[in-house]
Formats: structure tokens, C-alpha cells, sequence
């Protein structure tokens, strides 16, 4: 297999995408698209090539996607400098948020995929008792089609791309076309990598409309709900498995034992980092009634000690114009129905054409709101007082969809009994939205949020299927149930299930006696 990735052949010229820097307005370049008509053409290279990926060991496949992670390095400032211009981010952000977890994802399954990928023997006893061994191996679907967005342009690509490749599938990626200078990146880290095994489209929804219609024999999407609906109704024309990491309306339960010098500073991050955009931000807080003045008056404090602005401060821009059209409309709503504005709001917006927006605070919201009933996605924290946790927790089941939620109190066991009861993807306990970045733990949602995993060994598995392979321990001895149906295999079968459903151990040992006696008249009738 030769070394340079396979660029998909266009019938004809779309037009190119613009790269914009949301902290300016200013387009900063340009990046050839990929004609739709052409996406089928990638696909099809990428399954030739993907059964001599797959048929690479996996200790070896691992050998050669170090390649990525050393390219990684070499085009370190490269990429932060990219994704802070096109994502409107600090540079810190960039490369906490983006940079450092896509490294750990490789260097995670670097060291562990050979071990989860290993062939295993399941049913040992039960299996010799009958006269079957059983080995189940995990085999790679083939043709990986990940589309991925623009708030986290490089590492949830690599979230998406990093298992599939692993497991030995082909990649066609989809990068989002608003930081498609992210995109080419991306193509020049995936550059390494032998010719059609991870191949980069671009392009807007008609290019992942196409690589979903190709079609790939799995789609990983990561994205809205709405987009996530369409994704998985085109997939089921095909019959094409789907893992979807879709939106959050995150809840945080602050408890009235809270340490609240943590938890104010903890939520503030968790609710703003990255402008907001962040599908496991902080959407809706609430606060227990006893503490609620107290959080409110700390958490004020400390955001008016943030900085926001163009260079490397701590809140960046909007990425998406239509992002910053969505905070303005939901404030906006919040506001008209009786909210009450702590910080930031529509008098502290710019309009200067960029797409900053300051981080809003909202007091006094209620369920008719945008902001409690639609994902914000957004540089903007609505606090809602409740009386207990268990008020607490029934609002953060019933209103809203969590992709992540969290719990703040300084009682373990209470910090237990609460997240028990919250359905969401994951749970933390004094924290908020940092497991996104930990490859080894499993990441996704329920109902809304989606569904399937990525990340850790499960979204390892998530890129594979199982095949059990049956091995028959005894060949020179017919089965008891193949034909004739004699009275021998009846007794025998009959015995066995008297065996199996006896209710207690005297039963089952009378009918094991019988048991015996018939298997050593079957196998002397079936030799």
C-alpha cells in the first residue's frame, strides 16, 4: 500500500468554501470543494483498499497510525493557529479543547486496541458440556463514513475517524464547511496513512447527504438533532448503522451543601467555555433555594473578571452566523417573557459585524422560554431556583435532554443516590464536560442526546461487528436433536430441560442421574 491519502476525482468545479475569521468578519481563504457527484468515487476507493487494511494485524495498524499522531506534532502551531482563527477561540481553547484530547484519543488506542480487538472465547464450560467452543471475533464494518462539526473541528474528527481506523475500516470524512481550513488539516495529519484508507471530502450538507447515500457501511455522525434525524432516516434506506453524538439541554444540580467557591467556578467554565458552543455545556442550572443567592452573587463575581475579545482572552467569538442569530433570538424571547438579565443580554452585544456575544447570565426563567426548551448552544447561563435535588431532579429529566449532567454537593452518597436518577450519557460529580476529552471513557447520549458510543473501548467495538464462529468439539458424534427424532434424543432432551429448569438442587439431581444414562445411550446409538 503506498503512503499518500486518495483525493476523490471531480466531475466538475463547486463552488470553493470560504474561511472566515468570526472575530473580524474577514474571510481569511479559500478550500476546493468536493462535487457531490463525486463523493460515490471516494467511497468506492475506499472499499477497494479497506479488506487489505482490515487484513493488517492490529498491532500493526496501531504501528502505522502513529504516523498521525507524529504528523500531529510536526504541524502543531499549524493547526491551533487554524482552528483559533476559524473557530473564533482562544488559542488555549484550541489546544485544550482540541489538540491535546485528539492526541490522547490516538495515543489511547495506540496502546489498547490490539488488547480490546482480541478474539474471545466466551462460554467455555457450557460450551465443552454440549460439544460446541465458541470464538467471537470483532470484524471491521468496512467503509466508515464520519461527518463531524465546526465547534471542535480537529478532535472530533479524530473522536469520529481515530476507532474506525483502528478497527481496521476505510474513513471518508466529512469535516464541517464552516472551518474547512480545519478540514485541510485534517487531510494533511490523515496524509500519512496508506491511499484510500482515510480520504477527506468537503463540502455542505449535500456532500454528507451524498457520503450517507453512497452508501458507507456505517455512518458516524456528530451534530444537532435535527441534522441527526435526517442522517438516520437516509441510513435506513440502506440499512446503514448509525452511532449519533447529537445535542444537549445539560442540566447541573447544585445541592445546598455545595461547596460553592468549586462550584461557581467550575459551572462558569462549564457553561462558557468555548463561547458556549459545546454540546455538553451547561444549558440550565439549578440551584437549590437555601444557596441560590449566594451561588448567583459568586458566579457574577468571578464572570466579571473574564476577558473577551479577539486576541488570546478567555472568551472567544461565535463560530456560525446562524449560532449568533439563535443567542440573540433566545435572549431576546427570555427577556420579552420575563427574565430577568444578570450579565451580559442584548444591551452588552456588539454589532459590528463580528459575532461576538457577551456571556449572559439570566435570572427568573420559566418553561414557555427558548432557553429552557431548545438548546442554546450559546454563550448563555440560565439559573433556575428549586426547592431540593429532587425537584431538581425531575425539571432535569422532564424539560430538557442531556447528552451530560452534573451533580455539586460534598456528600458522596448523596452525589450517588442523585446521579442514579438522572438519565443522561454521563454523570459527573463536581464537574462538567471534561469526560468529552478522556478516550478511555465511553461518550454519547440517550433519547434526544443519541445514540451508540464513541470514545474508549466501547466505541472501539462501536466500529466493528461480531462474528461467533461455532466449532463442533465432538465431530464423530451426531446431535441428539438432528434427525431421527427417536425415542433415544427424546429422553434425552427431555431430561436435559428437567435438568435446566429444576427448582432445587434434589431435582436436579435425580434428573442429572437420568441425564446420564440417556447421553450414554445416544452416543452408543450415534457413533
Amino acid at each position: 500500500m503506498s503512503t499518500s491519502t486518495s483525493r476523490p476525482r471531480r466531475s466538475r468545479a463547486p463552488k470553493p468554501l470560504r474561511s472566515f475569521d468570526p472575530r473580524t468578519g474577514e474571510v481569511v481563504g479559500t478550500v476546493p470543494a468536493t462535487a457531490p457527484t463525486d463523493v460515490a468515487d471516494a467511497v468506492a476507493h475506499a472499499r477497494k483498499v479497506a479488506p487489505e487494511w482490515a487484513a493488517i494485524a492490529p498491532e500493526g495498524r496501531a504501528r502505522i497510525l502513529r504516523g498521525v499522531r507524529r504528523r500531529v506534532y510536526e504541524l502543531l502551531d499549524d493547526v491551533v493557529d487554524t482552528v483559533s482563527t476559524e473557530c473564533g477561540k482562544p488559542r488555549a481553547e484550541a489546544l485544550a479543547h482540541d489538540v491535546v484530547p485528539a492526541v490522547m484519543t490516538l495515543l489511547y488506542y495506540e496502546r489498547t486496541a490490539a488488547r480490546t480487538l482480541r478474539a474471545e472465547r466466551p462460554g467455555l464450560l457450557a460450551g465443552a458440556l454440549v460439544g460446541v467452543g465458541t470464538r467471537v471475533e470483532r470484524r471491521p464494518y468496512g467503509v466508515v463514513g464520519c461527518i463531524t462539526p465546526w465547534n471542535y473541528p480537529f478532535f472530533l474528527a479524530v473522536m469520529a475517524a481515530a476507532p474506525a481506523l483502528f478497527a481496521g475500516n476505510a474513513v471518508v470524512l466529512k469535516p464541517s464547511e464552516v472551518t474547512p481550513g480545519v478540514g485541510e488539516r485534517l487531510r494533511a495529519v490523515l496524509d500519512v496513512l496508506p491511499t484510500g484508507v482515510a480520504t477527506v471530502v468537503q463540502g455542505a450538507g449535500d456532500v454528507g447527504a451524498a457520503l450517507v447515500d453512497a452508501p458507507c457501511d456505517k455512518i458516524a455522525f456528530i451534530g444537532s438533532p435535527a441534522t441527526g434525524r435526517k442522517i438516520a432516516a437516509a441510513a435506513a434506506r440502506h440499512l446503514t448503522p448509525v452511532v449519533l453524538e447529537l445535542g444537549g439541554l445539560d442540566a447541573a444540580i447544585v445541592c445546598d451543601d455545595a461547596d460553592l467557591d468549586v462550584a461557581t467556578s467550575g459551572l462558569l467554565w462549564s457553561s462558557f467555555f468555548n463561547a458556549g458552543q459545546t454540546c455538553a455545556s451547561i444549558e440550565r442550572v439549578f440551584v437549590a433555594e437555601d444557596v441560590a443567592d449566594e451561588f448567583t452573587t459568586r458566579l457574577l463575581a468571578k464572570l466579571r473578571r473574564l476577558r473577551q475579545g479577539a486576541g488570546d482572552e478567555d472568551l472567544g467569538a461565535l463560530t456560525f452566523g446562524p449560532q449568533l442569530d439563535t443567542v440573540r433570538r433566545h435572549v431576546d424571547d427570555a427577556v420579552a417573557k420575563g427574565a430577568r438579565v444578570l450579565a451580559g443580554g442584548p444591551d452588552a452585544a456588539r454589532d459590528d459585524g463580528t459575532l461576538f456575544y457577551p456571556p449572559t447570565v439570566l435570572a427568573g426563567v420559566t418553561t414557555d422560554m427558548d432557553v429552557l426548551r431548545e438548546e442554546t448552544f450559546g454563550p448563555v447561563l440560565p439559573i433556575v431556583r428549586v426547592r431540593d435535588e429532587h425537584e431538581a431532579v425531575r425539571r432535569t429529566n422532564e424539560e430538557g435532554f442531556n447528552l451530560t449532567a452534573s451533580v455539586w454537593t460534598t456528600d458522596p452518597r448523596r452525589a450517588r443516590a442523585i446521579a442514579s436518577r438522572i438519565r443522561a450519557g454521563t454523570i459527573a460529580v463536581n464537574g462538567h464536560g471534561e469526560t468529552a476529552g478522556a478516550p478511555w471513557a465511553p461518550w454519547g447520549g440517550v433519547g434526544e442526546s443519541g445514540y451508540g458510543r464513541l470514545n474508549g473501548r466501547d466505541g472501539l467495538r462501536e466500529m466493528t461487528y461480531p462474528v461467533t464462529v461455532a466449532r463442533n468439539l465432538l465431530p464423530a458424534i451426531k446431535r441428539p436433536y438432528w434427525y431421527p427424532y427417536d425415542d433415544d434424543a427424546r429422553a434425552l432432551l427431555r431430561s436435559a430441560a428437567a435438568v435446566l429448569a429444576a427448582p432445587g438442587a434434589a431435582d436436579r439431581a435425580r434428573h442429572a442421574s437420568a441425564l446420564l444414562r440417556n447421553v450414554a445411550r445416544v452416543v452408543k446409538s450415534r457413533l
